[in-house]
């Protein structure tokens, strides 16, 4: 097994109510050197969604994956529609269920959200937590710089200027009937 005692060292701490250090093309670059090519292509997996054989992505994948059904469980309920296809009938664990009903719940959507980005981060720092300079290591920064990528689109000004844009499009198309 590798260790990649450099470049973990080298690495920006992540932390979950901090600032996204650079973007995933940029670790994928620190990364492109300095690691093995078949960690390289593991890592590469992490950052694209890509199904891996790799045993800390099949876990973090299968939880991603519980997360995502649990979801469309609930909203399926929540809307009414009993069709099948929505229906979580695989594994189930009480914490994603639980977080999935209080942000389904939640009035604001960005709190929602976040509670579903925390779930998330909190699994990856469990099955993280004896890996410090392997490519495990790695595979949980990546995860979780993508993680810290997505909640920095989360601003104020996006928001409303996402808002004015759909709005203005709304607008526009109403106008043109």
């Amino acid at each position: 097994m590798a260790s990649y005692y450099y470049l973990v060292t080298t690495l920006p701490l992540l932390r979950y109510d901090g600032q996204c250090p650079f973007d995933t093309a940029t670790f994928l670059a620190k990364c492109k050197s300095q690691v093995s090519e078949r960690d390289y292509r593991t890592i590469e997996s992490a950052i694209s969604g890509r199904s891996s054989s790799h045993p800390f992505l099949k876990k973090w994948q299968h939880f991603s994956s519980m997360v995502k059904k649990e979801l469309n469980d609930q909203r399926s309920k929540k809307l009414g529609l009993s069709v099948q296809t929505y229906r979580n009938e695989g594994d189930k664990e009480f914490r994603i269920g639980e977080t999935v009903r209080q942000a389904l719940s939640n009035e604001n959507a960005l709190e929602a959200e976040l509670a579903l980005l925390s779930l998330k981060w909190n699994y990856l720092d469990e099955i993280s937590a004896l890996h410090y300079f392997d490519v495990e290591a790695l595979l949980s920064y990546a995860v979780k710089l993508q993680l810290l990528e997505r909640k920095s689109l989360f601003t104020k000004e996006e928001g409303y200027a996402e808002f004015k844009r759909l709005f203005s499009n709304l607008q526009t198309e109403i106008a043109n009937t």
